[in-house]
C-alpha cells in the first residue's frame, strides 16, 4: 500500500475530490477497493495532500452493511403529507421503518436523508443534517488562509511565499490556536455540520488578527462561539413555540398561557446567553486594548530611547568628524611650514636666492 503520491496520482485525486469531497469515496476509487476508508495508509497519505492542498473533504463513514431498497410503500409514505418541515430526518426515518430502534447516521437514516434531499427539499432542514467524522484540524498555513478567506470575505493570496510578514504571523498564530485540544473537542461535540461551520466561522473571523492572545482568551473566544451556538438553538425554539401561538389550532386557553409562559422563559434563556456574549466580549476587548495599549506605550519609550540614541550618535559622529578634519588641516600646515621651497615661492624668491 502506498504512502508517497506520486505527481500523477495527486492529479487523479485532485479529480476525484471535484467529483466527491467524500474522503472514503477518494479512497475507494482511486485504489478500486471498496473495503479500505480514509484511516488506512492510503486513506491518510491522500487525507494529508488535500489538507495541504486546502481543499476541505468529508467523511461520511457510510456503513459496509450493504444497501437498502424502498419499498412502493415506503417512497409513497415519504411523497406524502404526513411529512413534514418540523419533522426530522430520523423522526422520518423511525416512522417509516417502523423502528423505534433506527440510530443517527445508520444505513436507514441516510437512505431516507438522501431520498428526502433529492424529492422533498421542502421539507429537509439543511442546518440539521448530522455530520459523521471528526472535524479536520489544518495542519499548514495555506489551509488557513483559505479558511480566513472564506469566513471573512477575504481575497489574500494562500501562498506563505507571497505573504507579507505580518500577515503571516497572525496566520502562524491561528494555525496554532486552531490546533488546540479543547476547541477540536469543542467542534467535534456539534453533531450538524451548520453548528460546526457556525463555531469555526465565529472564532477564525475574531481571532485571526490578533496574534497575541493568551491560552485563557482564547479559551473565552471559545466560550463566546459556543453561545452563538446556543443562542441559535433558542432562537429557534423560540420561534417555533411563536409559531404554535399563533396557529389557529390552538384554541384551549389553557394551552396557550403554557406556550406563553414557555416563549417567556426561552426568552429569558436567550437574554441570558446574549447578556454571557456581551459581557464576555466586554473583557476580551478591555483586557486586551488594556495590553495592547501598554506594549503601544512600552514601544513608544524604547523609539524615544532609539532616537535619541541615534541623535547623541549622529552629533558624536559629527564632532568626531571636525575632530579629524581639524588634525588634516593642522598636519597639513605643518607639512606646509616645513617646506623651504613652499616658503621661498611665498617670498617671491627662489632656493637659490635665498643660498
Amino acid at each position: 500500500m502506498k504512502d508517497e503520491l506520486s505527481d500523477e496520482d495527486k492529479e487523479k485525486i485532485i479529480l476525484l475530490f471535484n467529483d466527491n469531497p467524500d474522503l472514503n469515496y477518494i479512497v475507494r476509487t482511486f485504489s478500486g477497493d471498496d473495503s479500505l476508508d480514509g484511516r488506512c495508509k492510503l486513506g491518510r497519505a491522500i487525507r494529508a495532500f488535500l489538507a495541504n492542498e486546502g481543499k476541505d473533504y468529508g467523511v461520511r463513514g457510510e456503513s459496509n452493511k450493504g444497501s437498502i431498497d424502498l419499498t412502493d410503500a415506503q417512497r409513497k409514505f415519504l411523497m406524502s403529507d404526513m411529512i413534514n418541515p418540523q419533522m426530522k430526518p430520523i423522526e422520518i426515518a423511525r416512522l417509516c421503518f417502523k423502528d423505534e430502534s433506527v440510530k443517527p447516521l445508520s444505513l436507514e437514516h441516510r437512505i431516507i436523508l438522501k431520498f428526502l434531499q433529492e424529492y422533498r427539499s421542502d421539507v429537509v432542514d439543511y442546518t440539521a443534517v448530522l455530520v459523521d467524522g471528526d472535524w479536520q484540524k489544518p495542519v499548514s498555513i495555506k489551509q488557513v488562509a483559505v479558511k480566513v478567506n472564506k469566513w471573512c470575505n477575504l481575497t489574500y493570496s494562500t501562498d506563505p511565499d507571497e505573504m507579507n510578514n505580518k500577515h503571516k504571523k497572525c496566520l502562524e498564530k491561528l494555525l496554532n490556536y486552531l490546533q488546540t485540544y479543547k476547541l477540536w473537542a469543542t467542534i467535534n461535540s456539534f453533531k450538524t455540520q451548520a453548528d460546526r461551520d457556525l463555531f469555526e466561522s465565529e472564532f477564525v473571523r475574531s481571532t485571526w488578527d490578533k496574534p497575541d492572545l493568551s491560552p485563557e482568551e482564547i479559551n473565552q473566544y471559545m466560550m463566546i462561539c459556543s453561545n452563538y451556538v446556543r443562542a441559535k438553538h433558542i432562537q429557534k425554539r423560540l420561534d417555533s413555540f411563536h409559531a404554535m401561538l399563533e396557529s389557529e389550532d390552538l384554541q384551549a386557553n389553557d394551552i396557550n398561557i403554557k406556550l406563553t409562559e414557555h416563549c417567556k422563559a426561552i426568552n429569558e434563556e436567550l437574554n441570558a446567553c446574549e447578556k454571557r456574549i456581551s459581557d464576555l466580549i466586554t473583557k476580551l476587548n478591555g483586557d486586551r486594548s488594556k495590553r495592547v495599549e501598554k506594549l503601544q506605550t512600552a514601544n513608544s519609550n524604547i523609539l524615544a530611547l532609539v532616537e535619541a540614541f541615534q541623535d547623541q550618535e549622529e552629533r558624536d559622529r559629527m564632532v568626531l568628524a571636525a575632530q579629524r578634519m581639524s588634525e588634516l588641516v593642522e598636519t597639513e600646515a605643518n607639512r606646509l611650514e616645513s617646506m623651504d621651497e613652499f616658503r621661498a615661492r611665498i617670498f617671491g624668491v627662489s632656493i637659490s636666492e635665498l643660498i
